[in-house]
């Protein structure tokens, strides 16, 4: 398994350029490509279409699901089924998917949780108020500047980041407060998040060449950090898709799914405008045509994306490799072309 580049700092956009640079990557090659169309539901135009906007883009990685079926996949330069690739935010979504197991096996009562019960030094101060629904919504009111995304330990910067605005009165797109969700995790289950996912979800999917990175402390990052592949990710997709069932067995109550994957507050988004957002999952991107969707999304555009209604899942992956960031402003048009495969010349 071959892992794409990895950094510490999820905005250190100029120092991945940089090493980029250094390793002597280049990309652009035509993709090893292994479409399939025995969907009668499948349109060859809406894939002609996506790819188009794929090679565009300069992805590394696709993968298509409708109805639990491969319907195309995607691989560019010297990518392949089993290479590993830095997803970044999309960990977010991993992060909350850990608080509702946590929840549903009684080990969390629920979201007004103060983050005080799992951190006690938290419990005094202007954090006391702080609640696991205000780190999910990104409302912790938490300032990330500083050393936060260098400190040798991030766990230890963002419980030390101090309150700029109070909890639950602006909406605030924070690293360093998702990255507390490493230190609640931990205290709730006994187990950090790495194990605690590996044990509760990616065993039980075979989800073999997934890992979280840690910071030079040891700590695992719940702001970024997991690397995947694109079976992997999509597999996480379908246990959604599927209601948190997975051959047979519950993993994932539904009421968490839908909790996490409606809107809960508005945020803002890439392009300056406000965006419905969930519980660390980017939802209903406004396009014509296009159904419920809900989006793990991670810098340079990587992207795990579920549509319900259509059965759909799609991934896009392009690790570290700063010039396939042109997607992340296009996200929803990657969610419009995506539904394409499926409603074909209506997309």
């Amino acid at each position: 398994m071959r892992l794409r580049l990895q950094t510490d700092a999820w905005r250190g956009v100029l120092v991945v350029c940089l090493l980029t640079l250094l390793t002597g990557s280049t990309y652009g090659d035509e993709p090893a490509t292994t479409p399939s169309t025995q969907d009668a539901a499948i349109s060859q135009q809406g894939l002609d279409k996506l790819k188009a906007l794929l090679d565009e883009t300069n992805t590394l990685a696709a993968m298509v699901l409708h109805k639990d079926k491969v319907v195309a996949q995607w691989y560019w330069n010297d990518a392949d089924a089993e290479t590993s690739f830095e997803v970044w935010s999309v960990s977010k979504s991993y992060a909350s998917t850990c608080i509702g197991i946590l929840i549903d096996q009684g080990k969390i009562a629920g979201l007004e949780d103060k983050v005080g019960k799992f951190v006690p030094s938290w419990n005094e101060g202007d954090k006391a108020d702080i609640t696991l629904r205000h780190l999910l919504e990104q409302t912790s009111g938490l300032n990330e500047k500083g050393n936060f995304f260098f400190a040798k330990d991030q766990l230890t910067a963002a419980l030390e980041a101090k309150i700029i605005t109070p909890p639950g009165e602006k909406c605030r797109y924070n690293n360093a407060a998702c990255n507390v969700l490493s230190a609640v995790i931990s205290a709730a289950s006994g187990k950090d998040p790495e194990e605690f996912m590996r044990e509760t979800i990616w065993q039980p999917l075979e989800m073999n060449h997934t890992s979280w990175r840690r910071d030079k402390a040891g700590n695992v990052i719940t702001y970024a950090g997991i690397q995947s592949t694109p079976a992997d990710l999509a597999r996480f997709g379908q246990m959604f898709l599927h209601r948190g069932v997975w051959n047979g067995k519950r993993l994932l109550s539904p009421g968490w799914i839908d909790q996490a994957t409606n809107e809960r507050i508005q945020i803002g988004s890439l392009g300056g405008e406000k965006q419905p957002y969930g519980l660390l999952w980017w939802v209903d991107f406004d396009i014509e045509n296009v159904p419920h969707n809900y989006n793990a999304l991670g810098l340079f555009g990587n992207n795990l994306t579920v549509i319900p209604e259509l059965d759909l899942i799609g991934v896009r992956l392009v690790g570290s490799y700063a010039k396939g960031g042109g997607l992340m402003r296009r996200t929803p048009e990657w969610v419009h072309r995506l539904a394409g495969v499926v409603a074909g010349d209506d997309q």
